[in-house]
């Protein structure tokens, strides 16, 4: 996909409304509500730096800007405003904005935010989404080939609707990368109060980084196993004017994987220009072209009963036609504007187009069509083949909040009130074909055709590839996939008494849902009839909670809350009960818990919860849906991070979770079953100590433990061949140097060399752990 082919198509053959384009043309794109440009304090968001090195530079001498003197850039607008964080060091992050959209310290919010800063990042030398989670308790890598990026969190499943990008929708197939990220956050539990339709899981936000008031050029190269390369450049500037600051982050990638025939290819460039339009008024406009080509592992199939039985470099698929080339283009503009002292409006657009083309080939069950099937003791399984040749999606939203502070008596208020656009447009088409090498006569089984197909057997422990699989089984073509939402809503974190704070909110969503698709069946017709599927939702999202803090310095918390959620049905083909028509997926929590600082800079969070998500999609099978499920998930978490002391780092958290899946249709018997890949038991340590700091260079050391506990598999337990993945403990380490400008990393992964399972589709599709390597980063800051 090019820039340009997206543009144009979308020129040709969108659907938006005309109000949308008109609008998008006055902004010159869509935009995210983002974070404002921050002072030049904030971290610039360079490879591995023991600390951070810190950027003294200034812009040059700037003449009279429309107003007000370049001095005055101190007390600016540029310092942020209620919608920004404030800069951070190191790895906790006292504020966030994800759960409230307004920046409120952690102690007076009655959830849980996992905020994953830059310096962890660094320190982690984190490239993919999966290096980050250990991060954040209870959250664990969910395991499908097709979206990269999918998660659990506290044993719900976060679906790419709950992805944001600077608070804006961010639907995309294609693996995210860190180049332009400042921080992410996490937020734990329903989040439609604020962000509509939305998932019981939770809400997962990626915050960019921003042009600064300075001038600097961050140059680094990160290389290690499987013939790793990466080229990074993180560059900053301010006109001669003063008025105008930019800001570009680049990558470019190039690694071959673990796994045999594996590779990944990625450029992204992502620039940011800020507008200083007067001492209270900042435009922003965000871009960001991203390429991502990779094959497409689709992972290791159990052999004997054993989930490990095969080395994690086995490829089962087709390496001369497996393949994933995934490009997106996001554009956004943010208007930020400070009323007076206490009230603060932001109103933006933003604009993403995606395509995710692929073709994957993967081991499945053993199938025969009569007879008992093949045991699966047998090392010997039929493929099958889920080929996308098109797969696109644009995503159109318009967002504007207030926010501010007021008094009501003795009491304080920090009140927001917004609204939210959204459209997006998609189309598609998957098939899913399988190998046939013969055929033998039916002999007289009813419903099977004259002629039944033997199927490929596929030696996994001795694999001969260019056997494509090519007999279609099924296919969907999705014609046209639209969702219009418009939500309305009211927040207002409210101080009672010294003690006592509640948050209160509601959103009001209403969702226009059209579906048109094509089904086909896999009997040599070809696709069916359109079947079309228009619905309309309407949903109020409500939220409270109390927070008690017994000390006047906050430094003690107790906070209960209950949240909702909802989010309309997906794409795809669902089969639905006689008399079934598409629901929305509800959901509910509560929450529990204390927060404190147990020293000056190191915070302990431990709550309990439960979640539940009604009217789940199970995915029997690739493309499928079946929406009769509920999911209830149950536990305790326990979440540590900061500094022990000024010199000695630490991020450290555990969680348990009690899950249950629980259906109403007869051909999936999961009543009580363990939900797939959510452990009992999730653990992680990773802990930093700067053994030299003396202010003219410093040596830095850290040591990381990961745990995941024993995981089911499978969709359904009882299912023939069902099996549970095996706990794991890694190791991993770090080591850092840094001197002036000049700053190094080293980041050893998996010490013990150990074996492992990630995570699974099913038993057939295991996705194995990298074993032992290393990469290393070298940077320089000009």
């Amino acid at each position: 996909m090019k820039v340009l082919s997206i543009l144009q198509r979308h020129e040709s053959t969108s659907r938006a409304p005309w109000y949308l384009s008109l609008a998008a043309m006055g902004l010159l794109g869509w935009s995210a509500v983002g974070d404002l440009p921050r002072s030049f304090a904030q971290e610039a968001g360079q490879p591995p730096t023991l600390p951070p090195t810190e950027v003294k530079a200034a812009p040059p001498t700037q003449p009279v800007m429309d107003g007000f003197e370049q001095g005055d850039l101190s007390r600016s607008i540029l310092d942020g405003t209620i919608f920004s964080n404030q800069p951070t060091e190191g790895y906790r992050a006292e504020t966030s904005t994800t759960g409230t959209i307004i920046a409120i310290p952690d102690a007076d919010l009655p959830a849980t935010v996992n905020t994953i800063t830059r310096d962890t990042l660094n320190d982690q030398s984190a490239l993919r989404f999966q290096d980050v989670i250990r991060n954040a308790g209870g959250v664990v890598f969910q395991g499908d080939s097709q979206f990269f990026d999918r998660i659990l969190i506290r044993g719900q499943q976060l679906t790419s609707s709950n992805f944001r990008k600077d608070g804006f929708l961010d639907r995309t197939g294609v693996p995210r990368d860190f180049q332009n990220v400042e921080r992410i956050e996490i937020l734990k539990g329903p989040a439609s109060i604020l962000y509509g339709a939305g998932d019981a899981a939770g809400l997962v936000n990626l915050i960019t980084k921003k042009p600064l008031d300075a001038q600097f050029a961050n140059f680094g190269y990160t290389f290690g196993a499987y013939e790793q390369s990466r080229f990074t450049v993180d560059a900053n500037n301010v006109s001669t004017s003063g008025n105008i600051l930019f800001r570009l982050n680049a990558a470019q990638e190039d690694v071959n994987g673990f796994v045999d025939f594996d590779y990944t290819h990625r450029t992204q460039i992502a620039p940011v220009v800020t507008f200083l339009l007067d001492q209270d008024t900042t435009l922003t406009w965000n871009g960001e072209w991203h390429k991502d080509h990779r094959r497409g592992n689709q992972g290791t199939p159990a052999v004997f009963g054993d989930p490990l039985f095969l080395e994690p470099n086995v490829y089962v698929g087709e390496p001369a036609n497996d393949f994933f080339a995934g490009e997106e283009f996001r554009q956004s503009l943010v208007l930020n504007h400070q009323i007076n002292d206490d009230w603060f409006f932001s109103i933006g657009g933003y604009s993403l187009f995606v395509e995710t083309p692929s073709s994957t080939t993967a081991a499945a069950a053993p199938f025969i069509p009569i007879g008992p099937p093949v045991s699966p003791v047998d090392p010997f399984f039929n493929r099958v083949r889920s080929n996308s040749p098109y797969n696109d999606e644009e995503t159109h939203s318009l967002v504007t909040n207030l926010g501010g502070e007021f008094w009501t008596g003795e009491m304080k208020h920090k009140f927001l009130v917004g609204m939210e656009y959204a459209y997006l447009n998609s189309n598609s088409e998957f098939t899913s074909n399988s190998a046939v090498v013969g055929a033998i006569p039916n002999p007289g089984i009813p419903m099977l055709p004259p002629f039944i197909p033997i199927f490929e057997q596929f030696d996994v422990t001795n694999p001969v590839y260019n056997n494509l699989p090519t007999q279609q089984l099924f296919g969907i073509r999705t014609n046209d996939f639209r969702q219009q939402r418009v939500g309305g809503y009211v927040q207002d974190l409210v101080e009672i008494t010294p003690y006592w704070k509640a948050l209160g909110g509601v959103r009001v969503d209403t969702v226009d849902f059209y579906f048109n698709r094509s089904i086909d069946v896999g009997d040599g017709s070809g696709f069916g009839p359109d079947q079309v599927t228009e619905q309309n939702f309407n949903r109020a999202s409500p939220r409270g909670g109390l927070i008690y803090q017994p000390w006047a310095d906050e430094s003690l918390a107790f906070y209960y809350s209950y949240t909702q959620s909802f989010s309309p049905p997906g794409g795809g083909a669902y089969f639905l009960l006689p008399g079934q028509t598409l629901r929305p997926v509800l959901g509910e929590s509560h929450e529990a818990g204390i927060k404190t600082l147990l020293v000056d800079g190191l915070s302990l969070t431990a709550c309990g919860y439960r979640t539940v998500r009604q009217n789940d999609t199970f995915n029997p099978n690739p493309g499928v849906f079946v929406q009769v499920g509920e999911v209830e998930t149950q536990g305790a978490e326990i979440n540590l991070i900061g500094n022990i002391t000024s010199d000695w780092s630490m991020i450290a958290n555990y969680c348990y979770c009690d899950s249950a899946v629980f259906n109403n249709d007869p051909l999936l018997m999961l009543d009580g079953a363990r939900a797939r890949n959510v452990p009992y038991n999730n653990a992680n340590i990773w802990s930093r100590y700067n053994l030299v700091n003396d202010g003219y260079q410093t040596w830095g050391a850290a040591l990381g433990w990961v745990y995941v506990g024993e995981r089911q598999a499978d969709l359904d337990p009882n299912a023939p061949n069902a099996v549970d993945l095996p706990s794991y403990s890694r190791f991993d380490a770090g080591l850092y140097y840094q001197k002036g400008q000049f700053n190094t990393g080293v980041y050893l992964e998996n010490l013990g060399n150990i074996q492992y399972a990630l995570g699974s589709s099913n038993s057939y599709q295991i996705y194995q752990g990298a074993p032992f390597n290393v990469r290393a980063t070298v940077s320089y800051l000009y």
